[in-house]
């Protein structure tokens, strides 16, 4: 009896029993112990060193358990036909939710059905097509904000219109955004796994958030002189009849050159916005984020440049002209607005904020649906952004007696398979065996 004692001290340490936070009281391995006492017993008197070496040799199915059917793979892709968002006699929220469960189903799918080699070829391909549209389409923006920067700048002098000359700040910072990403682009993918660790993939979030510091510090300088102007406009038409003012009405000549500017910006930055919204990718958010205020900016721009220019050629009511100055504080507003809320969402991600539910809703699913014939309970999940991707930590529970080599072998597997999700940048896998205690408790609070 002493030697049974002594080997299952061996093999679970009385050190090693973890203790509840929410009580004193030891935690009861009874399952795990009377396993290695049968084994043992069956073993019939062999050595302590051959006990130990049976125990390293063994293989999974010894630990295999009956695998749940609730939540696993095919009870998830059964809800499939159930998911009917084409269905125009249901309420449009209902299928709107049905769409978000058939997008959950499949990104689920997409990671746990073995594929063929030809889906993998296929994949491969449309993923290298997908990087070389992503590569093409930065390249047209950067060209055609080049282009459009100097047409515009052409326009804001011929014109004089603060409304055109808020334009082309806003289109100048759209050139600097396209320099930015391409560059950071380029410095992500350059790793250095000595001084970058945890590679660069903040850089992008950082320079957005600089350039919004930049973007808004040029509208403010706009706003100002678009104030000063549009104070001397309301003093030339308060003190005209008394002569006591000595005010003039600033020279707007919106002629063709600056309208083919204007209308010109509004299509390209158009077709700009459809063709990168298209592609799930951040780079391509951002960009068609900025194009799409670029279209609202500029026709606000141009309509205030037409009502201007026609108000100081006598075609409509001469007080209309200081629709010019306002329309260049209503779009630096605008442009300020926009960069604020997009540096906001940068933060946010650089702070580490949490994912999205849905996200976590995949990430369960995932964990959940992997090797349930081994893993005993899911403790812990959590995915936090680090920049525009995500660092994750599950914590999994397997057999307390499960040997070392092999419970490694089982969180090295599922660390892969999370990091091969397009969206997590780093994936950490915690092992147990007992689940007490509060997952917080192994982390210090920060």
């Amino acid at each position: 009896m002493d030697n049974l004692e002594s080997d299952e001290a061996r093999v679970l340490p009385e050190k090693t029993r973890k203790k509840s936070s929410f009580s004193g009281n030891t935690l009861n391995l009874a399952r795990p112990l009377r396993f290695l006492v049968n084994h043992q017993r069956s073993s019939k008197g062999n050595s302590n060193a051959a006990f130990v070496h049976q125990m390293d040799t063994m293989d999974e199915s010894t630990f295999s358990i009956s695998p749940p059917t609730y939540g696993n793979l095919e009870h998830i892709q059964s809800f499939k036909p159930l998911c009917k968002p084409d269905d125009k006699s249901l309420p449009k929220e209902v299928r709107e939710f049905y769409e978000d469960q058939l997008e959950l189903i499949t990104s689920i799918e997409d990671i746990l059905v073995p594929k063929s080699d030809e889906v993998i070829d296929h994949e491969t391909a449309y993923e290298k097509r997908r990087k070389r549209t992503i590569k093409l389409l930065t390249m047209i923006t950067l060209v055609t904000n080049i282009v459009l920067v100097i047409i515009k700048i052409v326009a804001a002098v011929i014109s004089k219109s603060l409304s055109v000359i808020s334009s082309v700040v806003d289109s100048v910072v759209d050139l600097l955004t396209s320099l930015i990403l391409i560059w950071t682009a380029r410095k992500i993918k350059k790793r250095d796994a000595y001084k970058y660790p945890g590679g660069r993939t903040r850089l992008e979030p950082i320079a957005i958030v600089i350039l919004s510091v930049i973007m808004c510090s040029a509208s403010v300088q706009v706003i100002f002189e678009s104030a000063g102007t549009l104070d001397q406009d309301i003093e030339y038409f308060t003190h005209q009849n008394n002569g006591s003012s000595t005010k003039t009405l600033p020279e707007i000549n919106m002629s063709i050159v600056p309208i083919v500017a204007m209308v010109l910006t509004i299509v390209s930055k158009s077709i700009l916005f459809v063709l990168c919204y298209r592609i799930k990718n951040p780079t391509m958010y951002a960009l068609a984020e900025d194009s799409r205020n670029d279209v609202a900016s500029n026709i606000v721009a141009l309509a205030c440049g037409l009502i201007a220019s026609n108000a100081l050629h006598g075609r409509i009511k001469k007080e209309a002209i200081v629709v010019d100055p306002a329309g260049g504080i209503l779009i630096s507003v605008y442009i300020i607005i926009a960069w604020i809320l997009q540096a906001n969402r940068q933060v946010r991600r650089l702070t580490g904020l949490t994912a999205e539910p849905s996200f976590l809703q995949r990430l369960t699913h995932v964990v959940y649906n992997y090797r349930p014939d081994i893993v005993t309970k899911i403790d812990f999940i959590q995915a936090v952004h680090h920049g525009t991707n995500f660092f994750v930590e599950v914590d999994i529970g397997l057999p307390a007696s499960m040997p070392l080599a092999m419970a490694h072998d089982i969180g090295d597997k599922l660390q892969n398979q999370l990091e091969a999700i397009d969206d997590i940048e780093r994936a950490f896998v915690h092992l147990d065996f007992e689940f007490s205690h509060k997952p917080t408790s192994e982390h210090k609070v920060v």
